[in-house]
């Protein structure tokens, strides 16, 4: 069988990655074609290929919205198998003095250029770096704001200056952006991966929380209280996305409260 993915990066790894794997596992994938910068997540597929294209949700899904669910969506119950990409990924090649930590924060704006919602705001970032920074290494995750050989973001998003290089020269911490400099035999999603694989804390706005998600160990999600996302299951304490790899999902409404979350169990 053949898979094609060229939906939002959520959905992908949602729905299109694990029904890729279990294909690949039952020995009936014939090919993958998909968006730019798929290579790494596809890593077992023999056959893949990329076009620059991106388009909505899948229509195929009876009902593509249950994945905002807080229990899994219908499409979990059959043919359904996520990669171990942490088990993949891990590696010595990023190693540091403390454990890590991993930061996933985005700056586009959202629902047709209404705002930006989810994500993390200059203080947020500061209070979450100051407690984390003496007993671990915080490593910085947000995709480029262009597009690279390896990375396509979406065509309908903005991108929006939110102060976080400004934190992240201050504290010191460790950027992707800079890690992508000085490892460019790397793509992007590859040396994500790694960096994710390395570590068993994470921190992350609604959203790019799928992503981490499949590297076990915590994830800490913020999903801001006042918009489209607020109730949406999916990022909340307890969620399906657990079954992308074992990881316990927390999720919270405001910062103060992943702040103390925190100080009391990390």
């Amino acid at each position: 069988m053949k898979v094609k993915a060229y939906s939002e990066f959520g959905y992908i790894l949602w729905y299109f990655l694990p029904k890729a794997y279990y294909l690949h596992k039952k020995n009936k994938l014939e090919s993958t074609d998909t968006r730019i910068g798929m290579r790494d997540v596809f890593y077992f597929s023999e056959n893949h290929t990329e076009q620059n294209i991106v388009h909505d949700p899948p229509s195929f899904i009876r009902n593509p919205y249950s994945c905002y669910d807080i229990k899994p969506p219908e499409f979990t119950s059959d043919s359904w198998l996520p990669p171990p990409l942490k088990e993949k990924y891990k590696n010595d090649r990023f190693i540091f003095d403390k454990p890590i930590v991993t930061i996933n924060n985005k700056n586009s704006l959202e629902w047709f250029g209404s705002g930006i919602y989810n994500y993390f705001n200059y203080e947020s970032l500061d209070n979450i770096i100051k407690t984390l920074k003496d007993r671990y290494t915080v490593v910085y995750i947000r995709p480029p704001n262009k597009s690279t050989n390896t990375y396509v973001g979406d065509p309908n998003q903005t991108v929006v200056d939110i102060k976080d290089e400004e934190i992240i020269k201050k504290h010191g911490v460790v950027s992707i952006t800079q890690l992508l400099e000085e490892n460019k035999d790397l793509s992007y999603n590859q040396l994500q991966f790694m960096l994710l694989a390395n570590s068993d804390k994470h921190i992350s706005s609604a959203g790019e929380a799928v992503i981490p998600a499949y590297f076990g160990g915590e994830t800490l999600i913020y999903t801001c209280p006042n918009c489209r996302a607020a109730n949406r299951g999916v990022w909340k304490t307890g969620s399906w996305m657990s079954m992308l790899s074992g990881s316990k999902i927390i999720g919270y409404n405001d910062y103060d409260s992943i702040v103390n979350y925190i100080e009391k169990n990390w």
